[in-house]
């Protein structure tokens, strides 16, 4: 994910160290983060996310709680031999790569960020993109981006280049572009881990849709990082457009057993608040579902900044369907902002044209 729930205050600057510090046996993912124009520094810039790990290490304790969680989802011996389990377990069984420094590159120009990686491996900067890197009136486009190592690049990704103005879609994953029976434990574990993963009907051509007219795309979602692979396969598959992505790190002994429950709700206004305030001339509509806290969330959203969120979608789940007082309440938001309930994706297919003609 591009944030924590902070954006960086500091910029990573420029600098002539060559090459990222990672030990042997050590790699490197790069996740799709997005570029913005700074207004009070006039200049662009672009939030930056990674992790370093190895897989060839599996700690003891680790070993110990995989065990827990094959018992919590009463998988049979035939689904844990999977291939579908063992690719997605495989991210939650890597080592992390701790304090090393890295350096990336987008064009000629290396930048080595100013913090090491963190205890789980990740890290995080934020670089100010070469003047001619971005034209003066920029489109919507993709800015390439390296992990540098000693002889040859350690991986590779995107930098989405977001103009200050336009629409962007702020879109949950979870049962709002993926089936995952997030309300039930048992049920989301076994979607998880074991099944193949199921899009929402219809979901993905009314994104194309929207991007077809210039929407960008901002995934915001629960999801664990350890999952990005599979979800990015998933999304390129399915042909949902390209996108920022912001996840969460799960710890197997913290979440896998005791809550592995979607994003805690401040996790995910301050990653939402975060998008926003780098982009404070564009305006947002916010995808979620009925299942957990969108409803709630998006809400206080819209009123913190409602000059930015000009509507709300909630796909209304079956399973929990917004009602009572919860839809009374989302239905009080300020004027400036849509609310719309959906069941079906076309319910909704007029909505960007809608905010459009607003601007």
């Amino acid at each position: 994910m591009v944030f924590t729930g902070k954006t960086p205050m500091s910029s990573d600057a420029p600098h002539r160290k060559t090459h990222s510090e990672l030990k042997p046996g050590q790699q490197a993912m790069l996740f799709p983060g997005f570029g913005y124009f700074d207004q009070k520094k006039e200049c662009w810039r672009a939030l930056v996310h990674g992790r370093v790990f190895r897989g060839d290490r599996i700690p003891l304790g680790t070993r110990l709680l995989l065990k827990g969680l094959k018992r919590a989802m009463r998988a049979s011996p035939e689904e844990l031999a999977s291939e579908t389990f063992q690719q997605r377990i495989g991210g939650f069984l890597t080592s992390p790569g701790k304090r090393r420094r890295i350096v990336l590159k987008t064009g000629e120009r290396n930048y080595r960020l100013r913090r090491r990686t963190r205890r789980n491996g990740a890290f995080y900067g934020r670089i100010t993109l070469p003047p001619d890197a971005i034209p003066d009136t920029p489109p919507q486009q993709d800015l390439g981006l390296e992990v540098v190592g000693p002889e040859s690049s350690l991986a590779s990704g995107k930098i989405h280049i977001t103009p200050p103005r336009g629409i962007s879609i702020i879109s949950d994953i979870d049962d709002t572009i993926k089936f995952t029976d997030a309300t039930r434990k048992s049920e989301m574990l076994a979607n998880t881990f074991l099944r193949p993963f199921e899009v929402i009907e219809g979901m993905a051509q009314l994104y194309q849709h929207w991007h077809q007219r210039d929407c960008a795309f901002h995934y915001v979602s629960s999801s664990p990082w350890q999952l990005y692979v599979p979800l990015a396969e998933l999304c390129l598959a399915s042909d949902f457009p390209d996108g920022s992505m912001h996840l969460k790190y799960f710890r197997l002994r913290e979440e896998m057993f005791k809550r592995f429950r979607p994003l805690r709700r401040n996790n995910k206004v301050a990653i939402i608040a975060g998008i926003l305030k780098c982009l404070p001339t564009r305006k947002f509509i916010l995808i979620g579902d009925s299942g957990e806290k969108d409803p709630e969330i998006y809400r206080f959203l819209a009123r913190r900044f409602p000059d930015q969120i000009r509507a709300i979608a909630i796909r209304n789940l079956a399973a929990r369907p917004l009602e009572g007082q919860r839809r009374e309440k989302l239905n009080r938001v300020l004027s400036t902002t849509q609310v719309r309930l959906f069941v079906e994706p076309e319910e909704i297919e007029d909505l960007a044209t809608e905010i459009a003609e607003q601007l």
